[in-house]
């Protein structure tokens, strides 16, 4: 049974004069009444009564009626569909994204996301950077939110998002709060509180390098914590001075401070990656979104 099929019948059924009916599907009458014959031998029944003067539904036509039209309702509803996702205004993405993404900008993003895109599915993954670049050339996340710093990312794409300097937490007893600026000469000896190395080595060693003096008692640098949750509560445990992106020192417990650093390290920089084989309509109005929220 062919929807066109369907659609005559449809067609008929609502105008009862096969004239009318065949001028509104732009055919003659002969096509229409071959189609409905056909219709009526493949269902076994009459769907219609003829007469030289009248058309109308039969009992089993009035019955047809109703499906027919709702299986031309899906199929309509189906080609809205693929349209739709041809577009980019419906679909499903996967997106990975780290911590400091999350303190940023990318609550602004989900909120733009919803408002604009109520048929968009999300599927929302946190991951540290390694894990974020396996996802991607595994293809299961789309879009990775991610510092990729010492990280190759030939064969992707990737846009800036954000950009933040670091900031050192410390007790408000601790001696270095009072200090106005920090500079690396202060650490000598101090007790660092740094992310795990196995998150990002290549940012951690950065970091470890330019926070250590030469001829100076180097700081001792602890990573037990994999989040900045984790640091600042190490922090406030009273276990050293955690390094952390401004966004991360935001609305700090009472019993802590923080200080700016005298020293050249490496902004926090988050960077949007993703394949160019999985740019879909849908990622490219996700990354339109982009620019609006740096």
């Amino acid at each position: 049974m062919e929807l066109t099929t369907l659609k005559y019948f449809v067609t008929l059924a609502r105008e009862l004069h096969f004239r009318r009916a065949a001028k509104k599907l732009n055919i003659t009458q002969a096509p229409l009444s071959s189609a409905i014959k056909k219709l009526e031998e493949q269902l076994q029944v009459r769907l219609f009564e003829r007469t030289s003067r009248t058309v109308n539904l039969t009992q089993a036509g009035e019955i047809f009626l109703p499906e027919a039209e709702a299986v031309l309702k899906r199929a309509d509803q189906a080609l809205q569909a693929m349209a739709d996702y041809r577009s980019g205004s419906r679909g499903q993405l996967a997106i990975g994204y780290n911590e400091t993404a999350f303190n940023t900008f990318f609550p602004e993003l989900l909120s733009t996301l919803h408002a604009n895109h109520e048929n968009l599915k999300l599927e929302l993954r946190e991951l540290e950077t390694a894990e974020q670049m396996r996802a991607l050339k595994e293809g299961s996340i789309d879009i990775a939110f991610m510092r990729p710093y010492g990280i190759d990312l030939s064969g992707l794409k990737s846009q800036l998002v954000s950009c933040e300097k670091y900031l050192l937490v410390m007790q408000k007893s601790h001696s270095l709060a009072k200090l106005e600026k920090i500079t690396v000469e202060d650490l000598s000896g101090e007790s660092i509180i740094l992310f795990a190395r196995e998150v990002n080595p290549a940012v951690y060693d950065r970091l470890s390098t330019l926070l250590t003096t030469p001829h100076l008692a180097p700081p001792s640098f602890r990573q037990d914590a994999r989040n900045k949750s984790s640091m600042l509560a190490l922090t406030a445990a009273g276990f050293g001075a955690a390094l952390l992106p401004e966004s991360s020192t935001k609305d700090l417990h009472s019993c802590l401070t923080s200080r700016t650093l005298d020293i050249p390290l490496p902004t926090v920089d988050i960077m949007a990656v993703w394949s160019p084989e999985r740019e879909s309509e849908l990622l490219k109005k996700v990354i339109s979104c982009l620019p609006e929220l740096i």
